[in-house]
């Protein structure tokens, strides 16, 4: 009878041992896929922060705007580490009309943003990649809420009611270039952002749309109070 006992327990002991000899490395391979994970989304995250800015097309469509031209600057200020992030959009709009034959630029209207954005990281194997090539680039999509600001009273009042639209993002890691296309505006208080822009990442360059946007559009508006 003791034999008995003593040769259950011994196979029981055997198999529970060859049960955590195979999971062991499942289970540290699980964990070493999970931490790689997490430091190449953080790498990621780190890459996102930065000033970006474009010429858009607006809606506006009349003869008496031939000239049109408008920008936008995004400053991508704070962002975490699941693909969360914060900051500002600045946009104005300024046209171009020819007085005495000399041309000058009319501002039309400048404004300022809140936004809240969220990007889905996804694993690409490493390989070279043309950083001008888009279609070799790794693309990442995900969506940016537009919103009036980021003071609000969010004990009694929800997000979604400072709301004034949402986009679609997709992002060209490589190139440095984030494309917005509007899925929803929400709300038209204040100024009304464009449907589609594309945005480049300010590396300091001279010739780069920061630059341009800011020349062409922003020191044309620097006299115009914002709403």
């Amino acid at each position: 009878m003791i034999d008995f006992f003593h040769s259950s327990e011994h196979t029981l002991l055997e198999s529970l041992s060859q049960i955590f000899s195979l999971a062991t490395p499942i289970i540290l391979f699980i964990w070493f896929c999970y931490t790689q994970h997490q430091r190449y989304l953080a790498n990621y995250c780190k890459e996102l922060e930065g000033i970006y800015a474009g010429f858009v097309n607006t809606s506006r469509n009349t003869p008496d705007l031939k000239g049109l031209q408008a920008g936008i600057i995004m400053n991508i200020r704070d962002v975490d580490n699941k693909g969360f992030f914060k900051g500002e959009i600045e946009y104005g709009e300024v046209n171009l009309t020819i007085q005495n034959n000399v041309p000058i630029n009319k501002p039309l209207s400048a404004g300022n943003h809140a936004f809240i954005g969220k990007l889905d990281y996804k694993f690409y194997r490493d390989k070279i990649r043309h950083p001008l090539k888009p279609e070799e680039n790794r693309i990442y999509q995900g969506k940016l809420y537009a919103i009036v600001r980021f003071d609000f009273l969010f004990e009694t009042i929800e997000m979604e009611k400072y709301l004034i639209a949402v986009y679609d993002i997709i992002h060209y890691r490589e190139m440095k270039v984030l494309k917005f296309t509007l899925r929803e505006s929400i709300n038209e208080m204040g100024q009304k952002l464009p449907e589609l822009f594309t945005l480049y990442k300010s590396g300091g360059f001279t010739f780069e749309p920061l630059k341009g946007v800011t020349d062409i559009v922003f020191n044309e508006l620097s006299g115009i109070k914002k709403p």
